[in-house]
């Protein structure tokens, strides 16, 4: 098995159920692995593997689609990584949202996705 790993993807958005959150957006990490199975002993062309340029365009562009609920969010992402690359065994995404409003905490919120096919 091989895994295509992206981290600390950073992004302003404008997620969240409070109306403050869609006006004044946020700042956003996510962390994506997606995991095939190699048909060959050797990758030798960007064509037998998974580009991660590709799935960061797909995270790119679903970040930009405003929504309610952030397990929305990395769902939708990884079933359009699935959908554009069938040949996906596994996916772990995680969104962390920086400046959550919530009155006095000081770190991230977030969700993890995962799912095997």
């Amino acid at each position: 098995m091989v895994t295509v790993h992206l981290h600390d993807l950073r992004f302003n958005a404008f997620h969240g159920v409070h109306e403050e959150e869609r006006l004044l957006g946020n700042e956003y990490i996510i962390d994506a692995s997606v995991e095939f199975h190699e048909d060959l002993q050797v990758i030798n062309s960007i064509n037998d593997t998974i580009n991660y340029a590709d799935i960061y365009n797909i995270i790119r562009e679903r970040m930009n689609v405003p929504t309610p609920l952030l397990e929305n969010v990395v769902m939708e992402i990884g079933n359009e990584i699935h959908n554009e690359f069938p040949q996906v065994r596994s996916i772990n995404i995680s969104i962390k949202k920086l400046h959550p409003p919530i009155e006095g905490i000081r770190g991230s919120a977030g969700v993890n996705w995962q799912k095997q096919f």
